[in-house]
């Protein structure tokens, strides 16, 4: 996954984050399909994130164990092991065992919200939306929607840069 310029809408129904949308070239989301099948062929894969906020300050986080369940299981996110030289918090432990929600799939576990609707933008999440790197592109977001890693850059400083890659172990 890739954001950088705000040019493609991450507020997209389940089949499209299924699939994957946007250009490896530019931002993309490669598709929830193509994560299961990566993370599950028998090893292990290791989760790291880069982002830059708006100021310039640059974060990163790894995770040593990353996979996402099936279709069936509604794509479920395993992450573990936090790497203690991350510069970001360990914020993707609120999001571990948590099923992916879009706007139009609200797998989330609350009964009277969806939060992927709430938030425009699809994720694992469970309760909380501590993490939401699909939100909504800019510094000016005042809905709380925007691209954000909660933590050191609190509810409303947004980033402005994000790569998610895997890799194996």
């Amino acid at each position: 996954m890739r954001r950088k310029d705000g040019s493609v809408d991450f507020n997209r129904d389940w089949i499209i984050y299924k699939n994957g949308f946007g250009s490896k070239e530019g931002e993309f989301w490669i598709g929830n399909e193509i994560i299961h099948q990566m993370t599950n062929d028998g090893r292990t894969y290791t989760l790291r994130i880069d982002m830059t906020n708006y100021e310039g300050e640059s974060l990163f986080v790894k995770y040593s164990q990353f996979s996402v369940g099936s279709e069936a299981e509604k794509y479920v996110l395993n992450v573990s092991g936090y790497d203690r030289s991350s510069t970001a918090y360990d914020m993707m432990r609120y999001n571990e065992g948590c099923m992916f929600s879009t706007r139009d799939k609200d797998n989330d576990e609350l009964l009277t919200l969806n939060i992927a609707m709430k938030q425009k933008a699809a994720w694992w999440f469970c309760i909380y939306y501590y993490v939401t790197l699909t939100g909504l592109y800019g510094d000016e977001i005042t809905s709380g929607s925007g691209i954000r890693w909660f933590g050191p850059w609190g509810y409303t400083q947004y980033a402005k840069y994000v790569v998610m890659s895997i890799r194996p172990n």
